[in-house]
């Protein structure tokens, strides 16, 4: 009779959902067996090798919503696996900008939503916008220092090794 291959947890996609899935399964169930299944020859193929590396602070999420608390988790559990598998990621900041009074009022509603969410982030008057962007045109911002960029490929590749 033939040997059967089996697997205790079956993930398919190598993008970053499914290699951190694999990842974190493998921390918690060390004994067992993982398969994951990726139709291309490399993993983070399409949208997690192509994306824009944002490393996201939570600043836009309704404040208490899963997806405010996973990506407030998320982007603190990725820093520090970026630190203990030496991947490149940078904490650069990002500002928000209100380029003429119709946006003041969504941009004040921004604001509240990331400080709600435990995100540093401050006011900038158009001096200190120009400061940090000089090519910048907004009357009003909201400097969040927090956010950053990652390689999320290196991320993909570290996760599938």
């Amino acid at each position: 009779m033939a040997k059967q291959n089996t697997s205790d947890f079956l993930i398919i996609g190598g993008g970053i959902v499914g290699l951190a899935t694999a990842w974190n399964l493998m921390q918690r169930y060390p004994d067992l067996r993982i398969t994951l299944l990726e139709k291309e020859p490399r993993v983070a193929t399409h949208q997690s090798g192509r994306n824009s590396g944002v490393l996201h602070s939570g600043v836009y999420y309704k404040p208490g919503s899963l997806k405010a608390i996973t990506c407030r988790q998320g982007k603190l559990a990725l820093e520090k696996f970026c630190r203990e598998h030496s991947i490149a990621y940078e904490i650069c900041g990002k500002i928000i900008v209100a380029v003429d009074e119709a946006e003041l009022e969504g941009l004040d509603r921004i604001y509240a939503r990331g400080l709600e969410n435990g995100v540093s982030c401050h006011w900038l008057d158009r001096a200190q916008i120009l400061e940090l962007e000089p090519f910048a045109a907004g009357i009003r911002a909201i400097h969040v220092p927090e956010a950053g960029i990652v390689d999320y490929p290196a991320v993909c590749d570290r996760l599938a090794a």
